[in-house]
This record gives C-alpha cells, sequence and structure tokens, in this order.
C-alpha cells in the first residue's frame, strides 16, 4: 500500500470529492476471497473502459457506507505487476473511504487492475466452543456481497475459497441482475462462486464529499461457514525495543509479545479447568488447531538470540543462522512445553543482536537508519504494535519515516546509566498490523565528532569523581583517639 506524506494526505481529507460517475464503466469486475483464519485476502480483478475522453482519474472505493471502521487494514493497487505509487486518497470524511487512481480516459481501448486488500478478524469461531478432538469450523461475513462501486458495471463475478477445500454452508446469494432462469450461487468443493451479475448499477453516491448508499440500491449481507484445520493466532500486543550502539556497531531488537489463540475455545470437561486437557505429555496426535510451536524468522545475520517468558512454558528452541553464502533470514525456533489450545495465551521475550553493517548509512555527520517496524508470521493479526527506537546519546535532528498510516509517533528522551543529557527515543503506535506492514521505518539523524567523544568524556569524568573520592575517602582518620577514650 502507497500512501501520501501526513501533511498531504491531511489537506487532501479536508478537500471533498469530485467527479463525474459518467467518464468510466466497469466492464468487468472479478473478486476472490481466500479464506483464512486471522486474516482474509481478497484480490479485485477491475477492468474498466471510458466512455469519453477525460483526464479525471478512476475513482476505487476502499469502503462502503456499511463497513465498520475495523476491516481492510492493508491495500495496494497494482498494474501490469507494477504498485501504484503514492496514490490519492480523496476522502471528506476519514481519508480511506476511496482513492483516485490517475488514469486518463480514452475510449478507445480497455484498461485492467488489481486492488488487492486484507481483511483482519472477519472470521470468528462456530461454534465458539468445541472439544479437543472437534473439529474447528469458522464463519466469515461480510456486510456486503456485490462489490461496491461509484461506476455501473456490465458483469460481475465474486468467489468464495475454503482453505480445507470445503464449504459447510453459507448465506442466500443475491438474485437481482442475475439471468432469468440462471442459478446466482454455484459451489464446487472448497469454491463458492456467485453470479455472473449483469447490468449492476453504481452501489454508492457521493453527497457532500461523503459515500452514501445509491437510491434503490441495497447491500445483502454474505457469510460462509468453513472448516479450518489451523491455529488462529492473534498477537494481542507486540512491543519491540530497538537500541543502537554507535560505539559496538550494535543494533539489538527485543520484541515482548502476547500470543493468543483466538480460534474455537477448549470446551471445558465436568466444569472443571483442571481437566480440559486429556492428553500425556507424549501422546501421538495433536488436533490441527492448536499452536505447538512458533516459528520466529529473524533478520539476515542476526546472531546471539534469546528468550524468555514468565511462566516458564516455552522450554525448547532451535536457532539456524542464516547461510553462509546465500544468505536469507534467521529461523528461531521456539516449542511450548504444553500446546497453547484455543482461548489460551503465551506471554514470551524473543530478542537477538545484528550488526549496523546494512542498516545504517551515511556520510560524515548525516546517518539514515533503517529499522524493521516488524517480524511476519504468515496469517498472523497483530491488533496493537509498538516499535521503540533509542538512538545513540548526542544524536540531533531526528526524522522519521514510515511507509504506511500509524496511530502515533512521540518523541522523547531516555536517561539511563552514563548519559549525561539522555538519548533520543522514538515511539511509533499502529493497529491491526499483518504480514504486509513487514517494512523497513527510516529514521535520519545528525550524529557530529564531538558525539562520539560525549560517551567517553562522561565515563573518564564519571571515572574521575569515583577515584578522587576513593582518595579522599583514604585519607579521613576514622579511627578514635586515644585522647578521647574514657578511662
Amino acid at each position: 500500500m502507497r500512501f501520501l506524506t501526513t501533511l498531504t494526505a491531511a489537506l487532501l481529507a479536508a478537500t471533498t470529492l469530485a467527479f463525474d460517475p459518467s467518464v468510466w464503466e466497469n466492464t468487468q469486475i472479478q473478486r476472490t476471497y481466500e479464506l483464512g483464519g486471522a486474516t482474509t485476502n481478497v484480490q479485485t480483478v477491475y477492468t474498466i473502459k471510458a466512455l469519453k475522453d477525460s483526464l479525471e482519474g478512476y475513482e476505487l472505493v476502499l469502503r462502503g457506507p456499511e463497513e465498520g471502521e475495523q476491516g481492510t487494514d492493508y491495500w495496494e493497487v497494482t498494474q501490469g505487476g507494477k504498485v501504484w505509487e503514492s496514490l490519492m486518497v480523496s476522502s471528506a470524511t476519514d481519508g480511506r473511504k476511496t482513492v483516485t487512481i490517475p488514469l486518463e480516459a480514452t475510449p478507445s481501448a480497455p484498461v485492467t487492475f488489481t486492488h488487492s486488500q486484507i481483511l483482519v478478524h472477519a472470521s470468528h469461531a462456530l461454534p465458539a466452543s468445541i472439544g479437543q478432538d472437534d473439529e474447528q469450523f469458522l464463519m466469515f461475513e461480510r456486510n456486503e456481497t456485490i462489490v461496491e462501486s461509484l461506476y455501473k458495471t456490465r458483469k460481475e463475478t465474486i468467489k468464495y475459497r475454503s482453505p480445507s477445500k470445503k464449504i459447510i454452508s453459507h448465506s442466500k446469494a443475491p438474485e437481482e441482475y442475475i439471468t432469468v432462469g440462471a442459478n446466482p450461487s454455484k459451489k464446487s468443493g472448497g469454491t463458492l462462486t456467485l453470479g455472473p451479475y449483469t447490468s449492476v448499477p453504481a452501489t454508492v453516491a457521493v453527497s457532500s464529499g461523503a459515500l452514501v448508499r445509491e437510491k434503490g440500491f441495497t447491500q445483502s449481507p454474505m457469510s460462509v461457514h468453513y472448516p479450518f484445520e489451523e491455529p488462529v493466532k492473534t498477537v494481542e500486543k507486540l512491543v519491540r525495543l530497538v537500541e543502537v550502539s554507535h560505539w559496538g556497531g550494535n543494533m539489538n531488537v527485543e520484541d515482548h509479545i502476547r500470543l493468543v489463540n483466538t480460534g474455537a475455545r477448549l470446551k471445558p470437561r465436568d466444569n472443571s479447568p483442571a481437566c480440559n486437557t486429556k492428553w500425556p505429555d507424549s501422546a501421538p496426535f495433536f488436533p490441527a488447531q492448536i499452536i505447538r510451536n512458533i516459528i520466529y524468522p529473524l533478520p539476515p545475520n542476526s546472531h546471539t538470540p534469546y528468550y524468555y517468558d514468565v511462566i516458564g512454558n516455552i522450554s525448547t528452541s532451535n536457532f539456524r543462522p542464516s547461510h553462509p553464502t546465500r544468505g536469507g533470514p534467521a529461523i528461531l525456533e521456539l516449542r511450548p512445553r504444553y500446546p497453547v489450545l484455543g482461548g489460551w495465551m503465551d506471554e514470551f521475550v524473543v530478542g537477538w543482536d545484528m550488526g549496523l553493517q546494512g542498516w545504517l548509512r551515511g556520510k560524515g555527520k548525516d546517518k539514515v537508519l533503517r529499522v524493521p517496524f516488524m517480524t511476519a508470521l504468515p496469517g498472523v493479526v497483530v491488533d496493537e504494535a509498538e516499535v521503540v527506537i533509542t538512538l545513540p546519546e548526542g544524536a540531533r535532528d531526528v526524522n522519521v519515516t514510515v511507509p504506511f498510516p500509524v496511530e502515533s509517533i512521540e518523541h522523547s528522551v531516555h536517561k539511563t546509566y552514563l548519559d549525561s543529557v539522555g538519548r533520543p527515543r522514538i515511539t511509533i503506535k499502529k493497529r491491526m498490523c499483518v504480514e504486509k506492514h513487514e517494512q523497513d521505518v527510516f529514521v535520519t539523524y545528525t550524529y557530529p565528532l564531538w558525539a562520539h567523544l560525549q560517551k567517553l568524556i562522561t565515563v573518564g569524568v564519571a571515572s574521575a569523581i569515583f577515584f578522587t573520592m576513593f582518595a579522599l575517602a583514604k585519607r579521613l582518620n576514622v579511627r578514635i583517639s586515644k585522647a578521647n577514650v574514657v578511662a
């Protein structure tokens, strides 16, 4: 997903939508939902055609009027295999309703592009509680079925794909805009196909700079019930602490993780939590919906990894460093002593060191630091992420560039031992992160020559004060003289 700077986006958000719905027509729309656990991948292929010559771009709807705030958290638009950069968000309400794709309209030939989305927490367990040996089922729910668009659509097809090649049930598909006598839905194995819908009018319109439902059109909610043979992993809280040392040429990264299995909860037996599990430690069979191990990829050339947790559940690990010639990520595998079942949580800390080579660049006093925002785990949603970057003492003129919108960026000063004025600290907070947010944060700052010596001078002064006080203490006479002793 590509965004403008914060200032530019704020200016665009202050504008109102202004477009001509008669410039474009959707020749064909093909949308596919790849159903999953905590995340759902959505890919929509648009084939559009200009009805008249115009320099006005195509207005793409990101979220319809009925869709809640929690939904699409990541999106991008690609054309010909290339991602559109710095697309213009032009909604006056929340800044994420529509986006303008700068296409020049010419009636000569159709244009094709792809809109990719990731939905978070769009599926929930149904039933909510199951026995230890029972199969897990999820229910995907969406407030819309027809693809939201500001333009008319000739033909539209929607597909839902289950990861287990099986669909248990689904809600009734809308029959409007279906050819008379045709079946509005077809199910084949793990694929449910709706449509094709023909001659679909615009679903939304613009009123006072905001999207509203087009008069006479109503959306039909859609739900799909399907098996899910994997654990539903959610990181409720991720705190990444990054500390940079110029003297040691090192960057230390430490992740504090609260991992929860948000799939179907384990049904209690005999109303006693102690009776929830019934297999011994050496049981050969484990249900597919439990978390038995955690594969944590580390950046290339990471070294000296460590881990610990509060309750001591993680007792086994295996570290595979980067290949000496091919490179690639290092892998840290953690295995809990007790598997994490539905509704259970494990809280642990993972840390490692990395050399500054490849992460820090710059000539003279001007520096550019590259910091990985998070470690992506496939299909895992991070509900709340916080990245804290601590720069060396003496760094000045600190600026931060984040490749996606965040909730807040805070600057502060952190003081620790042997610091004179403290170290600059940056705190970045973001909600609802997915694996696509595994991108780099860039921090630019100046680090003059005297800053390299600041720590050395501080240590020297502290040592001089210590030895001076020690020498004075040695000269003090604390003995009791004999003249003061009472016989």
